[in-house]
């Protein structure tokens, strides 16, 4: 049996818990065996929890419920004025980013050819308008804007990325 487990504390702690499966529960064991260090971090685990469970339990002041409320409503009108101070650069990055959209859209339109109204005789079918696409996929403007959508996706997924390696790396 292959075991792919990726042991985190946290699953060490639900493991110390026995809030796992028994599948998981036989995995873990699997792997302590075979990773003494991890045997070592869950006695440490296990010692935390004797610690924590020989502290006294002491009830709280009166009016130490509404103190802790007053607080975090206090804290809640901080962060809500706090955080308006930030939106204008979110709104700046969204405008750019929806000219630069927008503007290929609009020169595209503009620079398409016009097409003289025509007097058409009640038999004769009109020509279909040509559209010169080479002359539209030319256009500067829509190079530089398909560019950054492309530079913009790269740096999205980028970030997915890192911040995916990231958070795996701060669990291991």
């Amino acid at each position: 049996m292959e075991n792919k487990l990726l042991l985190t504390d946290d699953l060490l702690w639900d493991y110390a818990d026995a809030l796992l499966t028994t599948e998981q529960m036989e995995q873990v064991d699997h792997y302590l065996q075979q990773h003494p260090e991890w045997r070592e971090r869950l006695q440490m685990i296990r010692a935390e929890k004797q610690e924590l469970a020989a502290v006294p339990l002491e009830s709280p002041d009166r009016g130490f419920a509404d103190r802790v409320m007053a607080a975090w409503a206090a804290e809640q009108v901080k962060t809500k004025t706090a955080g308006n101070g930030k939106d204008w650069i979110i709104r700046l990055i969204a405008l750019v980013f929806v000219l630069f959209i927008l503007t290929p859209i609009v020169l595209l339109i503009l620079n398409a050819p016009q097409i003289a109204p025509v007097d058409l005789p009640a038999v004769e079918m009109p020509e279909l308008p040509v559209v010169n696409w080479s002359a539209i996929l030319d256009s500067t403007v829509l190079q530089y804007g398909l560019l950054l959508a492309f530079a913009l996706a790269g740096l999205r997924l980028l970030d997915k990325f890192l911040q995916q390696r990231f958070r795996t790396h701060q669990i291991a």
